[in-house]
């Protein structure tokens, strides 16, 4: 399927410094940069400012000068600070305002020549312009931009220059053009690839939440075959061996309740004990049907969100995915389960290989979003993760009420 990628990163969200989208860090460095070029020609070009004073209305001077400079130094503290919405309109500004300054030089010349070693302050940097356009707008808006810039300021230098100091003018245009484009594409392609960079981190999460959801279904239908697993078999085999008893009938009542609920289409929101077991179980058996789970201790009166229940399956489900792909071939897991008042506590562990939690790259997703991001979502909940090379590999889940 093609995916359309946009021009230039998105503008929604909120921006957080801990969890920066790759490509809206790339537009705030570019951003930044910009800035701090725009500051160097302020400084650098601050002779032929003073040499057009003489040519110049004070005042044209001084607006074209902030139009130009203000605007563009100002997309720094807004890149750094501010969201990108007005990142782009800073650089917007920015661009605007160099074309403006251009305008206001015809309105303000007085009609006398600069010095053959003078310079038009603004021709020297009609790229740096194009690239805040760039931020700003599309790429051929920014190519387009850069054309018009170039045959301004070009053409306003061979106005007020004695002719003796420049050529024929068509080269002229076409080598600052030349040398800018290398500048100007540049950044579009930075940009461009920004784009791209967020284009994939949104669909990556796309696709790891319909995997989520299809492991949800698939423990749900788990879920029903642990009904007839662990509560009609095992109360049909508890009847075999033990007979009419207490601990019998209590089974006898949970299986045919759990049995109403499921005909009726209830949805849950409290699981007993028992429930939470076997649907932890069931997830597990989806994995691994051999990887056995032990109960370390059950108190069996209590009773648990059944979305913390279910999100401590789905995260306990991948710690088994994760160390049947990467412990090794000849790991051993357990996975024990702890119910206690008030808490609900998993542990998965292995004797394999291990790793560096701290080097898993942003692109695995299984610990970030399947583990540690679906037990974050539930209140109450959290997820640990401990490893070392050549030590194994501890996951412990755990669920408190609040």
């Amino acid at each position: 399927m093609a995916v359309r990628i946009a021009a230039r990163p998105p503008l929604t969200g909120v921006h957080d410094e801990r969890d920066e989208q790759a490509g809206r860090r790339l537009l705030r460095l570019s951003s930044v940069f910009v800035s701090g070029g725009y500051v160097a020609y302020a400084v650098m070009t601050i002779p032929m400012v003073a040499a057009s004073l003489s040519l110049m209305d004070t005042w044209s001077t001084v607006l074209a000068w902030l139009l130009t400079f203000g605007t563009g130094i100002a997309i720094g503290p807004l890149a750094w600070r501010g969201s990108a919405r007005r990142m782009q309109m800073a650089a917007a500004a920015a661009a605007a305002g160099y074309l403006v300054s251009v305008v206001i030089w015809w309105i303000g010349w007085n009609g006398q020549l600069l010095g053959p070693h003078d310079g038009v302050w603004f021709a020297q940097f009609p790229a740096l312009a194009a690239i805040a356009a760039a931020l700003a707008f599309r790429a051929v808006v920014a190519f387009g931009y850069l054309v018009v810039a170039c045959l301004a300021s070009v053409g306003i230098s061979h106005v007020v220059r004695p002719a003796t100091v420049y050529g024929p003018i068509l080269p002229d245009i076409a080598w600052s053009i030349g040398f800018s484009m290398v500048f100007v594409a540049a950044a579009v392609m930075l940009i461009r690839t920004a784009a791209i960079l967020d284009a994939t981190r949104a669909q990556a999460y796309q696709a790891t939440a319909e995997a989520a959801a299809a492991n949800a279904r698939s423990a749900e239908r788990s879920r029903f075959g642990a009904l007839t697993h662990d509560n009609v078999m095992s109360t049909l085999l508890l009847a075999s061996r033990q007979g009419a008893s207490t601990e019998l009938a209590q089974s006898a009542r949970t299986a045919l309740e759990a049995i109403e609920q499921a005909a009726a289409g209830e949805v849950r929101t409290t699981l007993t004990t028992f429930d939470a077991i076997s649907q932890i179980r069931a997830a597990v058996a989806l994995i691994d049907p051999a990887q056995q789970v032990s109960v370390l201790e059950a108190d069996m009166t209590e009773v648990f969100p059944a979305r913390a229940v279910s999100a401590m399956a789905a995260a306990t489900a991948e710690a088994v995915r994760n160390s049947r792909r990467h412990a090794g071939e000849h790991a051993t897991t357990t996975v024990t389960v702890t119910a206690e008042p008030s808490s609900l506590r998993v542990e998965v562990i292995d004797d394999g290989v291990g790793f560096d939690p701290g080097q898993v790259p942003a692109s695995r997703l299984g610990i970030a979003v399947s583990i540690r991001g679906r037990m974050s979502q539930v209140d109450g909940g959290h997820a640990q993760i401990a490893s070392r090379p050549g030590i194994g590999t501890r996951v412990s889940l755990g669920w408190w009420a609040r």
